[in-house]
């Protein structure tokens, strides 16, 4: 476990019930954030067809993860960054995660921000 996913599972059970209606619980939403950076950096790395347009959905959906997170009285921006961090941390040891979210479950989970 990174420090980050130590931090989200120590948090109080009140603070852990806000993610449930948006994430369903820590490890979806760990899950989520993890995957909204991952497909930034590869639309940034990658530039396919739009990727400006690409990049700033990306970048708007990321901000409202970080609002909603912060609206729990949390530092949104610093969780969303603790993540990124562990993303960053994986790609350069060409490392792959194994989430157990599906990509409906990933899609219903962004419109839901």
């Amino acid at each position: 476990m990174t420090k980050i996913q130590e931090y989200l599972a120590a948090l109080p059970e009140d603070k852990k019930a806000l993610f449930v209606p948006v994430f369903g619980d820590m490890d979806k939403f760990y899950a989520v954030v993890y995957l909204i950076i991952r497909n930034e950096h590869i639309t940034d790395q990658e530039k396919p067809d739009r990727y400006e347009d690409r990049l700033q959905v990306i970048r708007q959906v990321k901000s409202k993860a970080e609002a909603l997170v912060s609206s729990f009285g949390l530092d949104g921006k610093e969780i969303v960054a603790d993540i990124a961090s562990d993303y960053f941390e994986d790609y350069v040891n060409y490392k792959e995660p194994e989430f157990t979210i599906t990509g409906d479950e990933f899609i219903g989970t962004l419109q839901k921000l």
